[in-house]
């Protein structure tokens, strides 16, 4: 006679307690890192496995100036939860290229602790020294330059690209310098008063080698 279902679950959880509580956790706590499920070799029929097929989707998304690309959509119709990855093997889903995670209420925790919505100078202390960011009101507004910080390049091979915004999209008058294709360091006195936060970030992976 076969045991009871609540007499089996405790064997499992015993059998392969790590494993299962890595990956609860992980899931409940939504992390986005350059490891686990989000690692190179990461694909969209194992976030199938992962999330589920009704939370997994792969759909045309929005990009600067209009482009459209394919995507892996996690949790698509969810702001708090969504999250984008875009594959170098785009024909079999596999091998990401770019993870975007976007939204001030974004759930998803990225690498060091980072999310959505943050002033500049938690990303600043996090990536180690001050860093440049472009100007407002132009193409690529708001977008971090991470070179020679911790963020350059992370644990697991990706690399971190991150975008901010102020209140309005466009500073005030007296501060149009900061506007156009400029560069700001993220310490600068007069931009720390506009209270930048981040909104978009992504991890990016380089294409696969070929040897």
């Amino acid at each position: 006679m076969m045991p009871p279902l609540r007499t089996i679950l405790p064997l499992l959880l015993v059998a392969f307690p790590a494993q299962a509580h890595e990956t609860d956790a992980r899931r409940s706590q939504y992390v986005v890192e350059c490891r686990a499920e989000f690692a190179p070799s990461t694909s969209h029929a194992r976030l199938v496995k992962l999330y589920g097929a009704k939370n997994v989707t792969f759909a045309g998304v929005n990009r600067p100036e209009g482009e459209i690309v394919k995507a892996t959509v996690l949790f698509a119709k969810d702001a708090s939860r969504r999250l984008e990855i875009e594959w170098h093997d785009e024909k079999k889903r596999r091998l990401p290229s770019v993870i975007t995670v976007f939204g001030e209420q974004n759930k998803w925790t990225g690498p060091l602790g980072i999310k959505n919505g943050m002033a500049i100078q938690d990303i600043e202390q996090r990536a180690g020294r001050p860093f440049k960011i472009n100007g407002f009101g132009f193409d690529v507004a708001g977008a971090g330059h991470f070179d020679e910080t911790k963020l350059e390049k992370l644990p697991g091979g990706c690399f971190f690209n991150a975008y901010f915004d102020i209140e309005g999209g466009l500073p005030p008058q007296h501060l149009e310098r900061f506007v156009g294709d400029v560069e700001i360091s993220s310490d600068d006195p007069d931009l720390l008063t506009l209270k930048p936060k981040l909104w978009i970030y992504t991890l990016t992976y380089p294409p696969p080698s070929t040897d």
